[in-house]
């Protein structure tokens, strides 16, 4: 890494998490995305108040258009996920509907991500949230995409985690 890019990093470091994990530099978003998993990862309290603030960032995390960077959003949304209870499930459906819209067409390593994150939702009793995302039916076979690849996971994501 250069050195300008150490610095654009350290500068950064500065700013609220919202601005990091939409600023312009992928670098930089990457970086958020690592910085705050690590930090969810340290939480050992359910209840712990920056939970509650991380929560509405992860819409806009997960829909980034830099796959490498979707993909450190989605280990960021993880671990937020481990460290949470069920209060923030209020989070689910906006969650959702962007992995929806941005996850499940991408590269495998990105829809299996998704997925867990779809199974930790439902662990956090959003389960209703999940089931009806996308889809005015209710069912998230689809989760609203003419697209084949979305569909298609989204349909093997259902029939499994009924199996589970």
């Amino acid at each position: 890494m250069s050195t300008e890019d150490e610095k654009l990093l350290k500068e950064a470091k500065k700013l609220p998490w919202d601005e990091r994990l939409q600023h312009k530099n992928w670098k930089v978003r990457n970086d958020a995305n690592i910085d705050l998993a690590a930090l969810c990862d340290s939480i050992t309290d359910p209840k712990d108040a920056r939970l509650r603030e991380f929560g509405p960032l992860f819409k806009k995390a997960v829909s980034d258009s830099n796959a490498p960077v979707q993909e450190k959003a989605l280990d960021a949304l993880l671990a937020f996920q481990r460290a949470a209870d069920a209060d923030v499930s209020r989070y689910a459906k906006e969650v959702c509907d962007a992995i929806c819209a941005k996850c499940l067409t991408g590269r495998p390593k990105t829809v299996e991500k998704a997925q867990a994150a779809f199974l930790l939702w439902v662990e956090l009793e959003a389960s209703e949230v999940f089931l009806l995302s996308g889809h005015p039916t209710g069912l998230p076979g689809s989760c609203g995409f003419s697209q084949v690849n979305a569909g298609q996971n989204s349909k093997a994501f259902v029939l499994s985690a009924g199996q589970w």
